[in-house]
């Protein structure tokens, strides 16, 4: 018997957790590009971002997937600590319609809802209705995995031994939160655990006294997903992952010392009813009602707690344009000098990501790595940011020499684009470098930072031109690309001279170059841009 039980309880379990994993991925899927969108624009507004992490999760049935997207947005550089911290708590009390929707007796309307989203699924051609579909599919077999659960436990109403097991959690919390944090830690889910626990709850199987500890580290086990997609982040995003650690602790200190002291469990039971599924699920989500409460007016210190707790300098950029006011829209000649000054940041980035990858060639460093792939998705983003800005510019009444001009800086940023994706082409050339264990000889070395050398001097002098509207600096860009194309023409002369003497080997030789063809784009990428922004002039 206790086999069987063991099994449909688990087969219950798995149904629920699949369930819920179809419904927030067919969610997402439907949502996602939008909510991404909205999240971006509102996390602006600081006393917006609880309600943003509570309406996103709502809407995905996830807080896990709202906590990871957050993670990556602070790992992005799209938001900040402070505003990421909000989302989070926001994202807490969201969870908690999953187990307000499973604590009623939902036994009847499962399988309709299965049939209604299979049918829905089945029968649509467009994928966003197949989403849809599914959507619906994963919330009938939420409610299915729940009524298995609810059956299979249903013989043990009457086993004293297994009542005593559970009251153990009574006597002793510290015991339940830990295993709140073990079940809810492995199967990934709070929600599963929540839904467990309504399902013993409604066979009468376990006390409200026994429920509340498991339901507390169940709050604290749900910051693992978190956790270990924080891994390899930044330093501010490895903090909004432990900003939800501390603040699921928080809380469960506090509901600790309310539920245990001021016997407030007590006041939700009575407002609750007999339920003890709706007992469980109440004091779920006054769990995270409560402490959001508390913690976000103080927010501020919360931050700076957290940075103080997990300190570290941090590596991300920035990847939000910072000088591009819509309000200039109206004056297109005050709009399009801010775009150039966005474009001079962007280029300067451009030019770091080269120093960075010409360094990962000679050195073995996954942090270089990181540093120019933050600065490549920050130019990526920021030269969107532009090209869309330069857009709304061109919808407003031009004259010819602001259309040029306009004309001139759309083809400025795709250029600089180009050249940052250049250098990091660099970067994976010297990735494969140490990968193969190859070495450059040293006349290759030589010749490879010779080039290198004059490209930066010609990044550094057309930056300068662009901020300083020197017409005589950008001139000097052409001589310089020529003198690069020149040496150019000799490296792979005397390139090949080693390849015939044995000096250099055929593999390595390929990778050598590949870098001196990336340096050579860039060459004359920065002269092209160079003859653009005299055309601006």
């Amino acid at each position: 018997m206790y086999t069987r039980i063991v099994i449909e309880v688990l087969g219950g379990l798995a149904i629920f957790i699949f369930g819920i994993f179809r419904l927030s991925s067919s969610l997402q899927k439907v949502t996602s590009n939008k909510l991404k969108s909205i999240i971006n624009v509102l996390a602006k507004r600081p006393w917006s971002t609880v309600l943003i992490g509570l309406f996103t999760t709502a809407i995905i049935q996830s807080s896990s997937a709202t906590s990871v997207m957050t993670v990556g947005f602070v790992n992005a550089g799209l938001i900040t600590l402070r505003q990421a911290i909000g989302i989070i708590m926001g994202a807490n009390i969201g969870t908690t319609v999953t187990a307000q929707l499973v604590s009623f007796k939902v036994d009847a309307i499962a399988f309709p809802i299965i049939i209604v989203g299979f049918l829905i699924n089945f029968i649509s051609k467009r994928r966003r209705y197949k989403n849809i579909g599914m959507a619906i599919l994963g919330l009938g077999l939420l409610f299915l995995g729940m009524n298995i659960m609810k059956n299979a436990l249903a013989p043990l109403k009457d086993n004293e031994s297994f009542k005593n097991f559970l009251l153990v959690f009574s006597k002793n919390p510290f015991l339940g939160i830990i295993a709140g944090v073990t079940i809810t830690a492995l199967l990934q889910s709070s929600s599963a655990t929540i839904g467990l626990l309504i399902a013993l709850g409604s066979q009468g199987l376990i006390p409200l006294s026994a429920a509340i500890p498991v339901l507390l580290g169940d709050n604290i086990g749900t910051c693992a997903t978190a956790l270990i997609s924080s891994v390899g982040t930044t330093i501010t995003a490895k903090r909004t992952a432990f900003s939800h650690l501390l603040f699921n602790i928080f809380g469960t200190i506090v509901f600790v010392i309310l539920l245990y002291v001021f016997r407030l469990g007590n006041f939700i039971a009575s407002i609750s009813g007999d339920s003890i599924p709706r007992q469980i699920a109440n004091i779920h989500t006054g769990f995270n009602v409560l402490t959001t409460a508390i913690l976000f007016p103080i927010i501020g210190l919360f931050e700076k707690l957290v940075v103080k707790l997990f300190p570290g300098k941090d590596i991300v950029v920035n990847k939000n344009a910072i000088f591009l006011d819509e309000r200039l829209l109206q004056t297109p000649s005050l709009s399009l000098e801010q775009a150039k000054k966005e474009l001079v940041r962007v280029a300067k980035m451009s030019r770091e990501m080269l120093h960075l990858s010409i360094q990962r060639v000679s050195k073995n460093s996954t942090v270089i790595d990181n540093k120019v792939l933050d600065r490549e998705a920050a130019v990526d983003s920021i030269t969107e940011d532009i090209i869309r800005y330069l857009t709304k510019v061109s919808q407003k009444s031009l004259g010819l020499m602001l259309s040029n001009k306009l004309t001139n800086l759309l083809h400025i940023s795709y250029k600089v684009e180009r050249a940052a994706d250049h250098a990091e082409s660099i970067l994976y050339l010297a990735q494969v470098k140490e990968e193969n264990r190859m070495s450059f000889s040293e006349e290759a070395t030589e010749e490879l930072n010779l080039i290198y050398a004059k490209v930066c001097d010609l990044y550094d002098t057309l930056i300068s031109g662009m901020e300083e509207n020197d017409l005589e600096k950008l001139s000097m860009c052409e001589s310089m690309e020529a003198w690069i194309d020149e040496r150019v023409k000799e490296v792979r002369i005397n390139h090949l001279k080693r390849l015939q003497t044995g000096k250099c080997m055929p593999l390595s030789g390929v990778v050598f170059s590949d870098i001196i063809l990336h340096l050579e784009r860039i060459g004359d990428l920065l002269f092209e841009i160079s003859r653009d922004l005299i055309g601006l002039t």
